[in-house]
């Protein structure tokens, strides 16, 4: 590819959520935490010029990367076009199943994610989190803060309960905007998401409990009573309150992974 339009391609790709990692150093520490083994499969999204993918295939046995942006191909394919565990899948991430690429073992993902589909990546890994031993992901230090984040904290939401649910969440590290190109607006972080081998709770519907959570949080400011009564009856919220031994005066960020299990279970039971 063409040195002069393969900087245009990687200047347009900005629109995607795109900020390619340069630093060698944050490269190798991103691996390091994935602890990568030569029989471990890894799934990249957002390959981006394909530092990161370089770095992986030194220490995993195969990579599968996901890139939506077509443009890229002819310099990837050129650029690793004799790497034998590598291979590229130019397609809309959001729009695919990550089983597609299981061969029945689980698998590890690896990624300096776009910053314009973080969000909608995480809860897609939740929905699939039965296929990954573990996932090391590049976010914006806001989102890593938020899903890490623990009860009390203005961080912590909705996101934060639907991972800690399933996962350990912890920030490896933190990232200067300024070993991106181009330079983004934000600070970074690396976080570790490592399965629990048990889950700490169950719930009778997971889809009550990810409406009960992101309603609860809708108005931080009002108490849990006031959030869910604007989307549920107002007695049927206080005697699922009742029900789960929640005092109605606490607010949402006051409630615990565990006591957002117990109110889901309670609504879930209420509506039978």
């Amino acid at each position: 590819m063409d040195d002069m339009k393969g900087e245009q391609i990687f200047r347009q790709t900005k629109r995607l959520g795109q900020n390619f990692l340069n630093d060698p150093n944050i490269l190798r520490k991103i691996c390091a935490t994935a602890k990568l083994h030569k029989e471990d499969h890894v799934i990249e999204i957002g390959p981006g010029k394909g530092s990161l993918t370089e770095h992986l295939a030194h220490g995993a046995g195969r990579i599968t990367a996901i890139e939506k942006d077509k443009r890229l191909k002819t310099f990837l394919d050129e650029r690793f076009g004799e790497s034998a565990n590598i291979r590229f899948v130019y397609e809309d991430v959001l729009k695919i199943g990550f089983s597609r690429f299981s061969d029945g073992k689980k698998t590890k993902l690896v990624s300096n994610l776009p910053y314009n589909i973080s969000t909608q990546v995480l809860i897609k890994l939740f929905d699939e989190r039965e296929l990954f031993s573990k996932i090391v992901v590049m976010l914006q230090k806001e989102v890593a803060q938020r899903i890490s984040s623990a009860k009390g904290r203005k961080s912590y939401g909705s996101l934060s309960i639907l991972l800690q649910s399933c996962f350990n969440v912890e920030i490896a590290f933190k990232v200067s905007r300024r070993v991106f190109y181009p330079v983004p607006e934000v600070d970074s972080a690396v976080v570790v998401l490592d399965p629990l081998k048990e889950p700490v709770f169950s719930v009778s519907s997971e889809k009550t409990f990810r409406t009960v959570t992101r309603c609860a949080f809708s108005s931080r400011r009002k108490t849990i009573r006031n959030s869910l009564s604007n989307f549920f009856e107002r007695e049927t919220v206080e005697q699922a309150l009742s029900d789960s031994s929640i005092d109605q005066r606490r607010r949402a960020e006051s409630l615990s992974v565990e006591e957002f299990a117990r109110l889901a279970d309670s609504f879930h039971a209420i509506n039978q």
